[in-house]
């Protein structure tokens, strides 16, 4: 299990690029069959520009139950996860019908 904490990487997560920084952590461990803790930690709300090019985008590489299983959110705000799951229903719905 490795953590990351969002803010040890990125000085606000308030941008598209700031979340591709994010991304790029992210998947580089989980290619390696590591699990990843993401720690919102000091981060009281993000936008959805954020959460897609961090943690949605991962979708591109891994099908939704590796994410799952390999994706942890902690330090996080019931805002943030609203969003997260939000944004993971809608991406899931649209691509239901490729194969994973």
């Amino acid at each position: 299990m490795v953590k990351i904490r969002i803010l040890d990487h990125v000085s606000t997560a308030s941008s598209y690029e700031d979340g591709e920084t994010v991304y790029t952590l992210i998947k580089s461990h989980i290619d390696d069959g590591n699990s990843v803790d993401l720690s919102f930690d000091g981060i009281s709300s993000v936008p959805s520009a954020f959460v897609n090019s961090a943690i949605i985008r991962l979708l591109e590489n891994f099908s939704f139950e590796q994410v799952k299983a390999h994706l942890h959110i902690i330090d996080s705000t019931r805002h943030i996860n609203q969003l997260i799951k939000s944004r993971f229903d809608f991406a899931t719905k649209n691509t239901s019908g490729k194969a994973t």
